[in-house]
């Protein structure tokens, strides 16, 4: 599973790196043992595994979608949008020896203490789906945590406006 996400992720960014052929951009990769990172020329996607994706997560996650307390990244995907870069967001995937429930809650609470509003709130069986917004700040939130007994695997989605930070 981690291999799929990971495999789709890198995927995304390289087909986002790529641009039109006139453009000639490519995408920097910079590996090391603990992971890698694959950026975009104009940097507006960059894709980060292993210890490379803890450090990129740790650095930049707004107030209302922080890492549950003793998760392990394994990768990170953050963008800027590309039309007129007014938007940034990533994803981060982890896993976390807690019940899928309790990230779930964790990330509730914080949603409801930044003013968000709940859009989804789902249990599909396998897997649990929190979604939030704030429309007044064009904040959005979403969180899938699934497993069993106490581990779970967690992929938090976050997006704001470009220069919000802090609650934002």
């Amino acid at each position: 599973m981690r291999l799929i996400i990971t495999t789709l992720m890198v995927a995304a960014v390289s087909l986002a790196a790529c641009g039109k052929p006139e453009d000639g951009g490519k995408p920097a990769v910079t590996a090391t043992p603990g992971g890698y990172t694959v950026k975009n020329e104009d940097g507006s996607a960059t894709v980060s595994t292993g210890a490379q994706a803890a450090a990129a997560a740790a650095s930049g996650l707004p107030d209302y979608a922080p890492l549950f307390p003793g998760a392990k990244v394994e990768n990170t995907i953050s963008t800027v949008s590309s039309e007129g870069g007014d938007a940034e967001g990533a994803t981060v995937t982890y896993t976390v020896d807690v019940a899928p429930v309790k990230v779930i809650d964790f990330y509730k609470d914080r949603a409801r203490t930044g003013g968000f509003k709940t859009q989804m709130d789902a249990n599909m069986g396998a897997a649990l789906m929190f979604v939030a917004s704030d429309e007044a700040t064009k904040r959005g939130l979403q969180v899938i945590a699934s497993g069993k007994g106490d581990s779970a695997s967690v992929v938090v989605t976050w997006a704001r406006p470009q220069g919000l930070q802090g609650g934002g």
